[in-house]
């Protein structure tokens, strides 16, 4: 089993009262890797930008079935 190490670099600034972006690291296989790249590709983003978009979605989701609770803050 193969996995890659794939990294969500951003830069920490904030701006406009928004918070800082963070860096996270995700370990997923190969296979996931290159599926995430096809549809990173396919919506015309980057992959980072497509793996941020799909966790802001189960978020919501999570939001919107009770899951968690809703963001606070401003934008949110």
């Amino acid at each position: 089993m193969l996995f890659y190490v794939f990294k969500l670099k951003t830069h920490n600034r904030a701006y406009d009262g928004d918070m800082g972006k963070v860096t996270v690291t995700l370990y997923m296989e190969e296979e996931d890797k290159e599926a995430l790249q096809l549809l990173a590709d396919a919506e015309e983003r980057s992959l980072s930008q497509m793996a941020v978009l799909i966790v802001k979605r189960a978020i919501k989701k999570a939001q919107d079935e009770g899951k968690i609770p809703p963001a606070q803050g401003k934008g949110k």
